[in-house]
């Protein structure tokens, strides 16, 4: 009976220690142990965005802190490799060998550049812009074998990987060479023969119609720049063609010309009126009037080509002419 009682006794000393041990071990956790831990000091979080991933570990590493084992992957126009983001941001406050997230870049993501060699430029650009592509300078050149407005060449050229958003310079065709032409007289030579001959060197016609006495229906009568004038390819010549478009015939225009017969007298006087025009010189009026007597050549009819010179003379006296653009 002593002996269990002792065996007892001694179980019940080893546990009391053991309770005893604990309990101090507890003090000293709770006492020292999580106060030194609450109080670690913190620091702050440096900046390794825009560093590779080897500077940045060491840079973390010489703050006290260390990556997180997960590390983000992202594409940027940044090189591979590079840091683009963290978290926590720079200067944020941290305690020590606490995990900051990093994201690495994997390089811009690269896409082939289109062909725009042979489009207008309108048309280039919206390829360009659709492909993800930016378009830059554009220079121009003339060009015999590309039509003005249209791409000679691109840089980058086609194809390869580029990142989007590059910038694409063009090279534009401006048309051929200009050269320099002397006109010679077209007066009188068919007017679609002309036409053709000048548009076969390059240069832009307007036409307008007008009639003539002389020159036959369809023909020049007279052109701008005139003969013997220097023009360059992409100028622009006036045609006059005889004839009315539309129409065959050549009726001049009326001539409104009033005369007041001199009142001098009681005598007739002897009027004659010759009309000088692109025509010629004729004579419209040649008899005796009664002074006072108005003669009105529009009225009687008189057609008059160009521009118009009226003499008038009365009893052979020569009267001021009158002129009439």
């Amino acid at each position: 009976m002593n002996s269990l009682n002792n065996t007892l006794f001694a179980t019940f000393k080893v546990f009391l220690y053991l309770l005893i041990l604990l309990g101090i071990v507890g003090l000293l956790i709770i006492f020292v142990v999580i106060p030194r831990w609450i109080r670690t000091e913190e620091v702050l979080v440096p900046n390794i965005t825009g560093k590779t991933y080897y500077e940045a570990i060491r840079i973390l590493d010489d703050a006290g802190l260390q990556p997180a084992k997960d590390i983000q992957e992202a594409s940027s126009d940044a090189p591979k490799g590079e840091i683009v983001a963290q978290s926590p941001q720079a200067n944020f406050r941290i305690k020590y060998y606490q995990p900051v997230q990093i994201t690495v870049s994997i390089g811009a993501e690269l896409t082939p550049v289109p062909s725009v060699i042979g489009k207008s430029q309108d048309a280039a650009f919206d390829v360009l812009t659709s492909a993800g592509f930016r378009p830059n300078r554009v220079a121009y050149v003339h060009s015999e074998n590309y039509v003005q407005g249209t791409v000679i060449a691109q840089t980058p050229p086609e194809g390869g990987g580029q990142r989007r958003g590059s910038p694409v310079n063009l090279l534009v065709s401006s048309g051929p060479t200009p050269q320099s032409i002397q006109l010679p007289n077209f007066q009188n030579q068919p007017a679609n023969d002309v036409v053709s001959t000048l548009e076969g060197v390059g240069l832009k016609i307007e036409t307008q119609y007008s009639s003539h006495p002389t020159i036959p229906r369809g023909a020049i009568i007279t052109h701008k720049p005139p003969a013997e004038a220097m023009v360059q390819t992409g100028d622009l010549v006036l045609l006059e063609i005889s004839g009315a478009q539309g129409s065959t015939e050549n009726i001049g225009k009326p001539l409104p010309f009033k005369h007041l017969v001199s009142e001098e007298g009681n005598l007739s006087r002897h009027v004659r009126i010759v009309i000088s025009d692109d025509y010629g010189e004729r004579t419209e009026i040649d008899q005796p009037y009664a002074p006072g007597t108005v003669i009105d050549l529009e009225q009687t009819g008189v057609r008059v080509f160009g521009k118009t010179r009226v003499i008038i003379y009365e009893n052979g006296e020569k009267l001021p002419e009158v002129i009439f653009n």
